[in-house]
């Protein structure tokens, strides 16, 4: 009989590894924050990354309170992808022009620029943005819920209606599993921006918002169904 000190401990590793795994794949997100640390930085990170977690938490809690029954019935997932493609591919251009005016100017590559309010407030609502019209993470929700949903019924032989207070613990450990993604990888990225020439760097900075153009567009055409 699973006591409740294990399911606690179970949805609480649940949400940290869950967490986690929404963070790491190479979308838009990351390659954004990539590219700040790869060049000169133009982003408010702390606000850009808070904003990218409060809209993950928002969509998980939605997913797992019931929200995915309306989202497989409707065409949010469509809107989404069409709305969060444009905006990817913006800013993909806008990386692009940006590789080729820096490329002369090697001297100002990692000069801080400074963040004022209102910046920080940009770069805030970029991450809710970005994150809220991502119709992967909506997805991947789904799914997330699903599969706790199958863990507490036939792996722990549980019949269980989760109240807030055990949701809580699931979406706590979500944010603690994105912080840990992007603290990790912010180090990474430093430790590669010390070491890599002004050639490597102005290559990956063009691939990075080549990329982003190739995911805005795929999801336009191929998410938001237009193909």
């Amino acid at each position: 009989m699973l006591t409740a000190l294990g399911l606690i401990l179970i949805l609480f590793f649940f949400g940290i590894s869950s967490g986690f795994i929404s963070s790491t794949p190479l979308g838009p997100i990351n390659l954004l924050i990539a590219d700040h640390y790869l060049a000169r930085p133009r982003l408010a990170v702390l606000p850009f990354i808070v904003g990218i977690i409060l809209a993950d938490v928002l969509i998980a809690f939605l997913s797992f309170w019931g929200y995915h029954v309306f989202i497989e019935q409707s065409n949010v997932g469509v809107y989404a992808a069409l709305i969060g493609g444009s905006i990817v591919v913006v800013m993909g251009v806008v990386g692009l022009v940006g590789a080729y005016k820096s490329k002369s100017k090697v001297d100002e590559a990692h000069e801080e620029l400074p963040k004022t309010a209102g910046k920080m407030s940009y770069d805030f609502i970029k991450g809710v943005v970005l994150c809220g019209f991502n119709p992967g993470l909506l997805f991947f929700w789904i799914f997330m819920a699903s599969l706790l949903q199958s863990m507490t019924d036939k792996l722990f032989g549980l019949d269980y209606d989760f109240n807030s207070y055990y949701y809580s613990l699931v979406l706590l450990g979500i944010v603690i599993g994105e912080i840990l993604w992007f603290m990790l990888f912010i180090r990474l990225l430093k430790i590669g921006a010390q070491k890599f020439s002004n050639k490597i760097l102005f290559t990956i900075r063009f691939s990075i918002s080549a990329l982003l153009v190739v995911l805005g567009f795929y999801l336009i055409f191929i998410e938001g169904k237009l193909l």
